[in-house]
């Protein structure tokens, strides 16, 4: 039994136990490790996170904790000496981020030596054509925004021995996912505004589109707004967006003034989810007399923040592409190791990245005692 007094410690000593295992392997159980260095059961689990956030291991509910890594294109795949042949197939639906994601997931299995192609499409008949008679060892679907249609799921089944999907929750349908935790992304964009001392807070939203998430993502914003201390009013500003794919400032500015115009008491803090970027909302909130972060904070829920320049950051909790793309490999590379295990699901967690739109609430402006004009 080890002496282990601390949680940095614990950490140190686990990155050394796990280190002597292969790729894909099962590690110990909490319990067994915390028996085995005479630590409390949490005290591991908050080791495990460190763990996991260092991408060393990776956790599957009901499955147990697995060592990530390992060379893609040396995966042990039964009765095959070739290196993995993975399809990548999105939906055409314009998305920036999911481009970027797929490329940026085909460069790196390329450079693993494995055979990796990417097919875009638009409907399941024009899938089957392009697709012919190949045979693949790992499918990676990306159904973005659109609607899944069960034959697609059948067809891509029927060419892969294993599939995994990327931005969808499913349930019951024999495939492994990989999935923002969206309760997480919620969580710490509310816990980043309380701590800055905004009590009222809102959420910006596109009007419910079941593909996206939406509705769970209001359902989070609501039940975790219930648990915060005080009464104040849970807020929802849904704005109408059906005009391409990246939402205009004009668009923000009547959704604000439309849903906040009899509204006692404006949140000084304002939770963003969707298709927005972050010159329309700076743009957005000041055509509907909110300056950021001057008169209001705001927290994005979408990462592609990543990409603009530090003066036009906004504070976003969100992942990376290469957050994403390191994920994904890590789950192809955990399932080509263990070919046999049912299907799993991933909840990737997200991480607060700072940007130039918060500060704390007794620098902001005289926004509680506001009032928006109608158009």
């Amino acid at each position: 039994m080890s002496d282990i007094s601390s949680g940095f410690a614990l950490v140190d000593q686990l990155r050394v136990d796990f280190a002597s295992l292969e790729a894909g392997s099962r590690v110990p159980t909490m319990r067994d490790v915390a028996s085995r260095h005479a630590v409390s059961v949490f005290a591991v689990q908050r080791a495990f996170e460190v763990l996991k956030e260092e991408g060393l291991i990776q956790s599957f509910v009901g499955r147990g904790s697995f060592v990530t890594g390992g060379e893609i294109a040396k995966s042990r795949i039964p009765g095959q000496s070739l290196p993995a042949r993975i399809l990548i197939v999105n939906h055409s639906t314009p998305s920036l981020r999911g481009y970027k994601i797929a490329h940026a997931l085909q460069t790196e299995l390329l450079q693993a030596g494995c055979r990796a192609i990417t097919v875009s499409y638009s409907d399941a008949s024009e899938l089957r054509d392009v697709l012919g008679d190949g045979r693949y060892d790992m499918c990676v679907l990306q159904p973005r925004r659109s609607i899944l249609p069960v034959e697609v799921l059948a067809m891509l089944k029927a060419k892969a021995k294993h599939m995994i999907v990327e931005g969808r929750e499913l349930e019951r349908l024999d495939v492994d996912v990989f999935v923002r935790n969206r309760a997480k992304s919620m969580a710490l964009a509310l816990n980043c505004l309380r701590e800055l001392g905004h009590g009222r807070i809102g959420l910006l939203t596109e009007r419910l589109d079941a593909a996206a998430g939406y509705a769970e993502i209001e359902n989070h914003f609501l039940q975790n707004h219930a648990s915060l201390p005080g009464n104040a009013e849970s807020l929802i500003v849904r704005v109408a967006a059906d005009r391409g794919d990246e939402i205009q400032a004009s668009e923000i500015r009547e959704a604000l003034q439309k849903d906040l115009t009899n509204v006692s008491g404006l949140p000084t803090g304002f939770i963003v989810s969707g298709r927005f970027d972050p010159v329309s909302i700076r743009e957005g909130f000041l055509l509907a007399g909110f300056e950021i972060p001057s008169a209001v904070s705001v927290v994005s829920l979408r990462a592609e923040a990543e990409s603009y320049a530090a003066d036009a950051r906004l504070t976003a909790v969100g992942r990376t592409t290469e957050h994403v793309v390191q994920g994904i490999v890590s789950m192809i590379n955990w399932r080509l190791s263990n070919p046999g295990e049912p299907p799993v699901q991933v909840l990737d967690n997200p991480s607060l990245l700072p940007g130039l739109s918060t500060i704390r609430n007794d620098a902001v402006g005289k926004v509680r005692n506001a009032r928006i004009e109608a158009p």
